[in-house]
């Protein structure tokens, strides 16, 4: 990362992030952008999204409200209590950093319609705050069905993209048009979209938790949520042309917030430890890559009117619980972030909960069966806590395959799997919402005989063989059993809302890993 230099004009840094991108286009700045990575990988083979992505790693944003203003750059505690949050990145909104500004990494949506190319001020290029610029989504939830949107971002977008070779460029919508919300637009228009501005990600934004959405949430699916995730994804993964041969990344914003005001549609409360791990796992099992959250601090801290759970003063001081959950729940993704970045999603699919009402507006994700994958031929649920009268909760199964296949060397078709549990309840933890899942395998003649798990705890690579076995908790043990005849069964106890990655033992590497891999990736320089 270049350091700022007050004295470089906005020609030096442009010039400096040109060289840098070149360099990597050959693959010189891999192994150290990345250690885990072979240094021979064609990066530049990949599209510019998910290139920038494996640069700059997974990426969780926060959008934080009134941090980096001048009497609030230097105070300790806010500061202490943003890198304990295991948050890559701070998200400005609207706004831009301070003319002393941050080192660390940022985000906005910033704009300016009248000038789209004059949308940056001439001072971000010469305080050296764009080499942190890790993504730019431009403005929220505009209507890109207009004409003059497009024109707006063709502008924005032609200018902007040389000079920013290492930074995320993108818009924001609502993610179901179903039911409205701003910017909420047609696959039509969004597909229009795609082709014209050529955008290096997808984004939406919906919030399932209050009175109103609770009304979906039924058997505690957010089916509104996994609606809007699945329609991003079938999108991005068709890629700007449509044809499925170019895909490119898709993130979204998640709910940690809630309404001052009370009544319907105003979300008026917080998502419980279970949803705020609902969220982001199943986000991460479907193959999103950025995941910002919506808020770190209250919008009322500036005199707004969302409230965020994870502080009892203002400006992020004296952290709640919701904190130290949010923390965990970062901690345990950027220990899966490495493989993530580098995995395409390849299918999702559903166990499900009892059928609900809200099955009206059930998500388009199918359902598991025999068959889904070349060993997995069972697939049981048991929910072991009370919650919702005993009845088991959905299950997701997401699988990928490396983006490219030089990630895992030699090797070729190695299929990865993430299981989720997506129970998950108002006000209910993640003990209170776990789940055991019983799969068993059919290996054949394969020569397969266990499984690879990337721990969310400590970010190595586990080998799970017959006899295998872990205490999630008192009287609560995974493990793993030969049945014979080359079968197999993994008992897995899941906490609520929480995903573990694995992939068949061929001999293969795992992507983006090496055995002696950090149990806290590095990140960029918090």
């Amino acid at each position: 990362m270049l350091k700022p230099n007050t004295q470089r004009t906005p020609y030096d840094s442009q010039i400096a992030l040109l060289l840098k991108s070149i360099m990597l286009s050959v693959g010189l700045m891999s192994s150290i952008l990345s250690p885990a990575l072979a240094a021979s990988a064609p990066l530049n083979t990949l599209d510019r999204g998910h290139r920038i992505l494996i640069e700059r790693g997974l990426q969780l944003n926060a959008l934080t409200i009134g941090l980096t203003l001048a009497e609030r750059e230097n105070n300790t505690e806010i500061w202490k209590n943003w890198d304990s949050s295991n948050f890559t990145t701070l998200e400005l909104g609207g706004g831009l950093p301070a003319n002393s500004g941050t080192t660390r990494p940022w985000s906005t949506w910033h704009g300016n319609p009248q000038n789209p190319a004059a949308s940056l001020p001439k001072r971000i290029f010469e305080q050296g705050h764009i080499d942190n610029l890790v993504s730019w989504q431009y403005k929220d939830e505009q209507n890109i069905g207009k004409e003059t949107e497009l024109q707006e971002l063709e502008a924005w977008i032609q200018h902007y993209r040389p000079l920013l070779p290492n930074t995320l460029l993108y818009t924001n919508q609502h993610g179901d048009e179903r039911f409205g919300g701003y910017g909420s637009h047609s696959d039509f228009n969004l597909k229009r979209y795609m082709r014209r501005i050529q955008p290096d990600m997808l984004m939406q934004d919906t919030y399932p938790y209050g009175l109103w959405n609770d009304l979906g949430n039924q058997g505690g699916r957010p089916a509104q949520l996994y609606y809007a995730m699945m329609r991003y994804r079938q999108l991005a993964l068709a890629g700007n042309d449509g044809s499925g041969r170019r895909p490119i990344p898709y993130g979204l914003w998640v709910q940690t917030f809630k309404g001052t005001a009370t009544g319907v549609g105003t979300w008026t409360r917080f998502p419980s430890e279970s949803e705020l791990r609902q969220q982001q796992f199943s986000a991460l099992t479907l193959g999103f890559k950025v995941i910002s959250a919506f808020t770190y601090n209250s919008t009322s801290d500036v005199g707004g009117s969302l409230k965020a759970p994870f502080f009892s003063k203002p400006f992020g001081k004296e952290p709640t619980p919701a904190f130290h959950q949010i923390a965990e729940i970062n901690r345990q993704s950027l220990n899966l972030g490495p493989t993530l970045v580098r995995l395409l999603s390849t299918d999702v699919r559903l166990v499900p909960r009892p059928p609900a009402l809200s099955d009206l507006i059930a998500p388009d994700i199918p359902l598991w069966q025999p068959g889904a994958d070349p060993y997995m031929t069972r697939l049981d649920v048991r929910n072991l806590g009370s919650l919702y009268g005993g009845r088991k909760g959905d299950v997701l199964v997401g699988y990928f395959k490396p983006l490219l296949e030089s990630f895992d060397g030699s090797a070729t078709n190695q299929q990865y799997f993430m299981l989720t549990n997506s129970l998950a309840g108002k006000t209910h933890s993640i003990g209170q919402t776990r789940q055991k899942l019983t799969v068993e395998f059919d290996c054949g003649n394969s020569g397969i005989t266990g499984l690879q798990r990337l721990s969310r705890n400590t970010g190595k690579v586990e080998s799970i063989q017959a006899g295998w076995t872990e205490e999630v908790a008192p009287g609560l043990t995974s493990r793993f059993v030969a049945l014979g005849n080359h079968r197999y069964q993994l008992t897995l106890i899941l906490d609520g809302g929480t995903g573990d990655l694995f992939k068949f033992d061929t001999g293969a590497p795992f992507v983006g890993q090496t055995q002696t891999s950090p149990s806290h990736p590095t990140q960029s320089n918090l």
